[in-house]
């Protein structure tokens, strides 16, 4: 049952505006209580505490706003509980889904700081000429935060972020300076 004071999520996917910014990823129920596990993109983000709002979906099902009833650290995963699940079926049916905030609800960035999802669609400059080579598509969490970077003949490429090819990441907006992008195609 969701919670009246909370508005309707859109059903769209999550390319719909307002913007959605991905914070974790739902895994398997935790115990019987309606508790789940949850895979956090970033363990150092501040956002994550009782109350925030957040938008949840599965491909193929409507989105819909829940609210963070509480969430701690456990091993390499987090806890979490929502406002209005609490039985083990209620959670089972939210398991693999993106958990997503408004844009508009996160902080502003320091001066010296982007957010990832700002740079959905940069231009990829090579560092050697200048040219524009391609464009980023999306980042994959692994070990290290990957760029995905569709090329302009096509083909693709990974670079981790914190590579040292990436010499300018976001400092002009919709710009990112890297090196022998050829080296990381994939």
């Amino acid at each position: 049952m969701s919670d009246p004071k909370l508005p309707q999520a859109s059903a769209a996917p999550p390319e719909d505006l307002p913007r959605w910014v991905a914070l974790g990823k739902i895994g398997r129920p935790h115990g019987v209580n309606g508790e789940l596990r949850l895979h956090v993109y970033n363990t150092a983000s501040p956002l994550w505490k009782a109350g925030l709002q957040l938008r949840v979906w599965r491909p193929g099902a409507p989105a819909r706003l829940v609210r963070v009833a509480g969430v701690r650290p456990a091993n390499d995963y987090w806890i979490l509980r929502l406002e209005g699940i609490s039985h083990r079926t209620g959670a089972e049916a939210l398991t693999n889904a993106e958990l997503e905030i408004d844009q508009n609800a996160l902080p502003a960035p320091e001066e010296d700081e982007i957010y990832l999802h700002e740079l959905m669609g940069a231009a990829v400059i090579e560092a050697e000429d200048g040219a524009v080579v391609g464009k980023i598509v999306a980042f994959l969490e692994t070990s290290h935060t990957l760029m995905q970077i569709k090329l302009l003949d096509g083909g693709e490429a990974l670079i981790p972020l914190d590579a040292p090819a990436v010499e300018q990441l976001g400092r002009e907006r919709g710009k990112v300076v890297v090196r022998h992008v050829e080296d990381w195609r994939s």
